[in-house]
């Protein structure tokens, strides 16, 4: 939650399906029993270590979300902190209507932020980690009644998670370059409401033209999830 591709899409459209507590739990047992309980090989010192890093989620960039990401080694390679900054952009108007009796709802924009700290295997930046993250999302969406004004309405969406990844370095310009893969779960707290009216938006659930767009409230809190594809170079 910080977000996914997966997650970016259902926050701001529908709900996922429903995800029982027990298996993100085990997941996450999972993850840090086979990150943390293996023993470190390799004590050798990293020669030349860059310490900083940026990069970009290569799943993100390809739904809209300008982002970049910016990475901080500490403690020889051995755990590393990261902050990320971004938005889908802002509209004038309202885009994406859809209306539901004597009700419209629309979406503007979002932008967010995710603070992240990881734990290497073993020294140098490099292999296996294990990575705590927090996104803070906020998105602007309105509703109106038929005859009178948009009203702008501000919600915050939280996603703590945990994931597993790899940082491979790539073997050229001194293996300045990375790719990261990750994989682990997250719970998502996204409640979209003004009062007692809630951000509701139409859905075709059985992918049939021919049969009408079901109503739906978007929002969700639940576990889910959470994967990304990162790409990036040392500095």
């Amino acid at each position: 939650m910080f977000w996914s591709v997966i997650y970016i899409f259902c926050i701001l459209k529908k709900e996922i399906g429903q995800v029982k507590i027990k298996i993100p739990i085990i997941t996450t047992f999972f993850l840090l029993a086979f990150v943390l309980g293996q023993n470190n090989t390799n004590k050798t010192m990293p020669v030349n270590l860059k310490t900083n890093t940026l990069g970009v989620s290569a799943l993100w960039a390809a739904f809209g979300f300008i982002h970049a990401e910016y990475g901080k080694i500490i403690e020889n390679g051995k755990k590393e902190y990261g902050i990320m900054l971004g938005t889908f952009g802002y509209e004038e108007s309202y885009d994406d209507v859809d209306i539901i009796e004597d009700y419209s709802y629309g979406f503007k924009g979002a932008s967010g932020l995710k603070a992240s700290y990881r734990i290497y295997r073993k020294e140098g930046a490099n292999g296996f980690f294990l990575q705590a993250e927090f996104g803070l999302l906020n998105y602007v969406w309105g509703h109106k009644k038929e005859n009178s004004d948009w009203t702008d309405v501000n919600t915050f969406v939280y996603n703590p998670s945990l994931v597993i990844g790899y940082k491979y370095k790539l073997p050229f310009l001194n293996k300045r370059f990375f790719i990261e893969p990750d994989f682990g779960v997250g719970y998502t707290h996204n409640d979209p409401k003004d009062g007692d009216i809630k951000y509701m938006g139409l859905d075709d659930d059985d992918d049939d033209e021919s049969t009408p767009d079901v109503p739906i409230e978007n929002g969700s809190k639940e576990f889910g999830p959470d994967f990304n594809l990162k790409i990036g170079f040392h500095f």
